[in-house]
């Protein structure tokens, strides 16, 4: 009998910790404002970018269209947030990765 009474506990323990874990939503990045840029080739992904390799697009939850972004290798438009961006809309340093790169070129 007790070995059922513990088996029972540790799966009420168990659903009831699982009730109370905050559920995790992609959803949220659909509303992000980032600073989009477009990269110059050759820059991989989820590297950091040079501030010299990278061209102000423009602002928004969504990225710009490229025209010459066909590839799957390298970053093509890039989203940035606004703590990697100085009030020139350029990148602040050399060292800045990518928060989304939904653009990618060969």
């Amino acid at each position: 009998m007790k070995n059922k009474f513990f088996g029972f506990a540790a799966i009420a323990i168990a659903l009831g910790v699982s009730a109370f874990t905050v559920p995790t939503s992609k959803a949220s990045n659909k509303f992000t404002t980032y600073k989009w840029f477009k990269i110059a080739p050759g820059i991989a992904q989820n590297a950091q970018v040079p501030a010299a390799d990278a061209m102000y697009l423009g602002t928004g939850t969504t990225a710009p269209s490229e025209p010459d972004c066909d590839g799957s290798t390298n970053q093509c438009v890039s989203g940035f947030t606004s703590t990697q961006v100085n009030s020139s809309n350029q990148l602040k340093d050399d060292h800045q990765v990518p928060a989304q790169q939904p653009e990618l070129q060969n």
